[in-house]
Parts: C-alpha cells; structure tokens; sequence
C-alpha cells in the first residue's frame, strides 16, 4: 500500500464516524470469554450417580447444628448419612478425603470462573446476548447486564463472573422485555467489579468480569 494511500484512509477514519471501528469490529460468543485451561478432573468422577446423591446427603448433614439434627423434618436425612457413611466405609471409600478433596475441587473451579481473556481488552466487538436491566425504567436505561441465556441472575445462581458482561449504552435503550435478545457492539474492557442488580422482591449483587461500552444495539433473531 502507498504511503498516499495510507494517508487517505487516516484522513477517512478521522473524517468519517465509525469508518475505523467499523472495520475492527470482531464477532464474537460467549466461549470466547473463557479462557483455554487445562481441564480439572472432578475427584467424584469415580463415584456412581447413587454414591453421588448419598455423599451429597452427607455433605448437608454435616452443615446441620445439633439442635437442627433434632427436628423431625430432618430426622430422615440423618439417618440416612449414618448409613451410607457405613456403605462407604465398606466399599473402602475415604468420605473425609473426598469431601475435602471436592472442596478443594470447587475453589479452584470458582477461581477459574473469574478469569478473562486479556486479549479481548480494548477490542471492538460484536457480542449477542440477552439485556438484563440493573434498574427498570420505562424511559429506558444505559446500564444493563448482557447474559447468555433467559433467566440468568433471577431466583437462581447468575452465570460465572466471565459469563456476565456490564454494559454502558451511550444513549438510553428501553427493553420490551426483561430478558431482551440483541446484537451489542462497543468496546470491551476485561474489569472484574460487583453490580446490583434491582428485582421486584429486592436487589442483589452480581459478579461481572466484563465491561462494554455499548454504542450500537440491533435486535437479535436466532437463525
């Protein structure tokens, strides 16, 4: 490319509006956000679904005060625990080692869940997702949380912090629904940070591990 060239498409991303981001803009989805590890083994894959739901049983117990081992409704469950504490014990099965072995299983899992790809620091990119509005106003919001998936955040545990991405719209967008699928564009930014997010029966906290700053919404229809 000539340098005359060259200098005429700098002339034109100055000149032009969105000429230069335009072009640099990556489509993107959500298993770009996750970083490439090393898969961790799950210390109950050996186990079978049974023994699975049994070690569940007293992983809960375990969690149970005295006085709360003592109520009928959890009598049941009690006794179970001390059962199958004795199945595993015959089958030669260290419950001790392999619930402090899953513990440890699930920090680790957890702390990965926070990692992000630094890569995309600074991108412009083109994200689809679905709009979840941090507060609810018919005249429309610019702070939303963009999910994968319906129902995320709301009266279950919300995605992974590098599954959520906090958005700032540079002009106000009204959603027609709570969940509203679109197409985002806008510069990402990896930032871990902590939102609230405002629900009819009360507020909770959300762990984000992105920030967009949105400058282009387009309604999304699945193909």
């Amino acid at each position: 490319m000539s340098r005359f060239l060259r200098a005429l498409l700098a002339i034109a991303a100055l000149l032009v509006p969105g000429y230069a981001g335009a072009a640099q803009v990556k489509e993107i989805n959500w298993k770009e956000l996750i970083p490439k590890t090393a898969a961790l083994k799950d210390p109950l894959s050996g186990l079978t679904q049974d023994q699975r739901f049994d070690l569940e049983t007293i992983a809960w117990v375990r969690t149970l005060g005295e006085e709360e081992r003592k109520l009928a409704v959890n009598r049941q469950g009690v006794e179970d625990a001390r059962k199958f504490e004795r199945k595993f014990e015959k089958a030669g099965i260290d419950v001790e080692k392999l619930l402090q072995d899953y513990a440890s299983w699930q920090a680790k899992v957890e702390e990965r869940q926070k990692l992000v790809v630094n890569a995309l620091d600074g991108q412009r990119v083109k994200l689809a997702g679905y709009l979840l509005p941090l507060e609810y106003s018919e005249k429309g919001n610019t702070q939303f949380l963009l999910v994968p998936y319906v129902g995320a955040c709301i009266h279950v545990p919300p995605p992974p912090p590098n599954q959520i991405v906090y958005v700032r719209l540079s002009k106000k967008f009204v959603v027609t629904d709570l969940f509203t699928p679109v197409w985002l564009t806008g510069t990402m930014r990896t930032k871990a940070s902590s939102k609230s997010l405002h629900l009819i029966d009360g507020s909770s906290n959300v762990s984000v591990g992105y920030h967009l700053d949105g400058d282009q919404v387009e309604p999304y229809e699945a193909k």
